[in-house]
């Protein structure tokens, strides 16, 4: 009996641990798989369109094409801006990332007719090169509440002017014109805008803009001081400064032009960033959950969670890089519950959240510099690795729930229909051995000689009930 126990036990510990093996397997090919690649064509321009209301999804794409502009070795980054404007925490995160980019940033505002409003005009503020296309309108950056009523406060007021303001002297720009985008509501088209230098270029396509952009130098030089300020030079008078950081525009109309893809992970966010969908998640995953706990089954209370969890990522409360990574620890820690359940549903919700988690964290920095086609080879490589590994492991798990289910003998029963050999004369009792063990044994069925074998039908106490066993020949 021991010996049975042990083995069972033993089973259930090597299909777990091949279980654990092949998660490891899954989560480590992913994340190799997943790893930055650099930029075959390095030094282009990295192109990023912004055209709806500045929230988190927006705040999140200007972040991951930073980082793509960063690890591609972009010559620049180019966001062609078309924006009534929008959040103040997405703005200020927007110009932050701005400010530590190693990578130069022209915002353009664009297409003809096109607007920069509010907080499309503090992002231009923060550029290093800015830029305007014909009949475009920047402007009217005075603070508004989530009511629309707008907010006169000096708290407000001279926190956001200033905030405009310094942006502007940092770009070498008319600090006294972005003072009044806040406190008077100002706006500018480009031609005013170029006059009072608050722009630095005026273009209706991008080939013009990078001609234009050609015979300049981008530096970082010093103020008597001590401040820095960055300022668009041109590269024949470059002598006559001393700075700190430089970027020579020549040859950037010649260079590659990519268009940045946001991706699954900023679709995601963008459809989860409207209210309507995310109050809905909020509601209908909280009742999942509830009524799942109430009912038997797993279903409700997992799809419960899902919803619950999306939400979350709408309401700004976790972010996209955040949530791919909760994805994967979710995922990997249901795989691991469907070991102990096996109900099945564990094994699927796992991974699922796990390929969800890969697709989420897609693009990562270098991959839209790649060619479409690597990208696209990765991204396969990435489906069919998941795919074939969740199918080993869902074999696994299979075969450790066939493996509960068989009935485990113990006691008189494991003995049943073993083979023994008599050591005696049963006539009808004897004694036979039976797996190195002697025993006393009644034959049911006739006298049984001595070296004969013996079929196990039962046992009572120490007596084992035996028959002869049946020996077939061929004809």
């Amino acid at each position: 009996m021991k010996h049975t126990l042990k083995r069972a036990v033993d089973g259930n510990k090597s299909s777990i641990l091949k279980a654990a093996v092949l998660i490891g397997i899954v989560s480590i090919t992913l994340l190799i798989a997943s790893q930055p690649i650099l930029a075959a064509d390095q030094g282009g321009v990295l192109i990023v369109k912004i055209s709806a209301d500045i929230a988190n999804p927006t705040a999140e794409l200007v972040s991951r094409s930073i980082q793509e502009a960063e690890v591609g070795s972009a010559r620049l980054v180019i966001y062609e801006l078309n924006t009534p404007g929008g959040d103040l925490g997405s703005v200020t995160s927007i110009m932050n990332d701005f400010g530590s980019s190693s990578v130069p940033v022209l915002v353009w505002v664009t297409p003809q007719g096109a607007s920069a409003w509010s907080g499309g005009t503090y992002i231009l503020m923060a550029s290093h090169i800015a830029a305007m296309s014909s009949g475009t309108t920047i402007g009217s950056a005075q603070p508004v509440a989530a009511t629309g009523e707008v907010l006169n406060e000096s708290k407000y007021m001279n926190a956001l002017s200033a905030l405009m303001r310094d942006n502007a002297r940092l770009h070498n720009r008319n600090e006294t014109l972005a003072q009044q985008f806040v406190t008077e509501n100002i706006n500018l088209g480009p031609e005013e805008a170029l006059r009072h230098h608050v722009i630095e270029f005026v273009a209706d396509s991008l080939d013009s803009l990078l001609t234009q952009l050609q015979p300049y130098t981008l530096i970082l030089t010093t103020t008597d001081v001590g401040t820095s300020v960055w300022k668009i030079i041109p590269t024949a008078s470059l002598s006559g400064y001393t700075f700190t950081k430089s970027y020579d525009m020549n040859g950037i109309a010649q260079a590659s032009q990519v268009t940045y893809a946001p991706g699954l992970g900023i679709s995601l966010l963008q459809f989860l960033s409207n209210p309507i969908i995310s109050i809905v998640l909020f509601l209908v995953g909280l009742y999942a959950i509830i009524i799942g706990f109430k009912s038997p089954g797993f279903g409700l209370e997992i799809a419960g969670s899902i919803m619950f969890f999306l939400s979350l990522i709408g309401f700004g409360i976790i972010g996209i890089g955040a949530a791919s990574l909760l994805f994967f620890v979710f995922g990997i820690i249901l795989t691991l519950l469907e070991i102990k359940t096996h109900v099945g549903v564990f094994a699927l919700a796992g991974i699922a959240l796990i390929l969800l988690g890969s697709f989420l964290a897609f693009p990562l920095p270098g991959w839209e510099l790649v060619s479409s086609s690597a990208v696209q080879s990765t991204r396969e490589t990435i489906i069919v690795v998941a795919l074939i590994m969740s199918s080993i492991f869902g074999f696994v798990v299979y075969k450790v729930a066939q493996a509960r289910r068989m009935k485990v003998k113990t006691g008189p029963e494991q003995m049943i229909g073993m083979i023994a050999t008599a050591i005696s004369s049963l006539d009808p009792k004897g004694e036979v051995k039976v797996e190195g063990q002697i025993w006393k044994a009644e034959s049911l069925a006739g006298t049984v000689r001595q070296g004969e074998l013996v079929e196990i039908l039962g046992r009572e106490g120490l007596i084992l009930r035996v028959k002869p066993k049946e020996v077939h020949t061929k004809d």
